[in-house]
């Protein structure tokens, strides 16, 4: 047996990386893979060395803490963005992995958004909390709220130059002729910091939580894996292969 990698003193096979590295290459993505035993090729297969070792130690974490299937990868990356915040083996893992989603849950259970850094990003982000002008409008069967620069043209100007109670109208634009009474007149406004609290908490907390489980994967590494010689991570500067230079 060619040990590849040890994790908490249990090995990983290089049959275990002969065979992930089969799937790729028999499935969707072998058209973008590297060649084999080329500079690039045996980059792939540290990088897969590193997958194998982090569903390793998510399923040594999830048999410790008698966890189940987590949720759906939607609740924690949500688009292309946060999944490449992630890097590439936790985005990977998380994607594949229902029992390292659950360990993500567990980990970053007790990760908090602190006062000072909602405070800093409500005072960095003006204009994310900015309220445009409103009115409150009746054509006679519908009532809505228009905002200002949702509907550019005559109508929004003659509403806005409306005061409350005010009929506005016969308007013409491209969608026919309007008659609207303005109702309520509401100014534009920034929210208060109280009321974009919990949103901004909401945004913060996210990629906090992705950041925390980055940073246990990493600490797992460096405290739980060796790794054999030739199956270094594929940043290691000492490596043959890894060609980015400073």
């Amino acid at each position: 047996m060619t040990v590849v990698a040890r994790v908490a003193g249990t090995p990983i096979d290089v049959a275990d990386v002969d065979g992930r590295e089969a799937a790729l290459r028999a499935g969707p993505v072998a058209p973008t893979l590297p060649r084999e035993r080329t500079g690039e090729g045996r980059q792939l297969r540290r990088w897969l060395v590193q997958v194998l070792v982090a569903e390793r130690l998510v399923a040594i974490e999830a048999a410790a803490r008698g966890l189940g299937p987590g949720p759906e990868l939607a609740s924690i990356a949500p688009d292309r963005a946060a999944m490449l915040g992630l890097g590439s083996v936790a985005a990977d893992l998380l994607a594949r992995d229902p029992l390292a989603r659950a360990v993500f849950v567990a980990v970053t259970d007790e990760v908090a958004v602190s006062d000072a850094a909602v405070e800093r990003f409500y005072l960095d982000n003006p204009e994310r909390f900015r309220v445009p002008e409103e009115r409150v409008v009746w054509d006679g069967t519908t009532r809505w709220v228009l905002r200002r620069g949702e509907r550019v043209g005559p109508v929004e100007d003659a509403v806005f130059a409306a005061a409350a109670g005010e009929t506005v109208g016969p308007v013409w634009d491209p969608l026919g002729t309007h008659t609207f009474v303005v109702e309520d007149v509401r100014p534009g406004r920034v929210r208060s910091l109280e009321e974009a609290r919990e949103e901004i908490e909401a945004f913060l907390l996210a990629p906090a939580r992705r950041r925390a489980f980055t940073a246990w994967l990493d600490r797992g590494m460096a405290a739980r894996v060796e790794l054999a010689p030739g199956y270094e991570h594929p940043g290691d500067p000492g490596q043959p292969d890894n060609t980015h230079r400073h």
